[in-house]
């Protein structure tokens, strides 16, 4: 098997009525450098690009800090510790949190 390439598609993920494409790249320029760094898939960036579901809701990642309307026992949490989370595909979901629910 070859083994993905920066830029390549790793997966076209439909959620909400909304599609992500997710490739395969780095989070950080130090990772491209060094033996075995091989492209990871690289999930949107919600906090710098929000997108929300038609009702308003925020889409976000299982890994994205938690924020100041989350809930979590963990002292350092993200999303996925939160009970607001609500999966969806693959390490996307959206925050039902109301407070964080865009005003139309």
């Amino acid at each position: 098997m070859d083994h993905p390439k920066e830029g390549d598609i790793y997966k076209v993920i439909s959620l909400y009525g909304k599609e992500f494409t997710v490739r395969y790249g780095y989070y950080a320029d130090y990772e491209r450098h060094g033996q075995g760094n091989e492209p990871i898939p690289i999930y949107p960036d919600f906090e710098k690009n929000p997108a929300y579901t038609d009702e308003g809701f925020p889409f976000v990642t299982q890994m994205q800090d938690l924020c100041s309307y989350g809930e979590s026992i963990q002292k350092e949490a993200f999303c996925i510790d939160c009970p607001h989370f609500c999966q969806g595909e693959d390490l996307i979901g959206i925050c039902g949190n109301l407070q964080r629910k865009r005003k139309e």
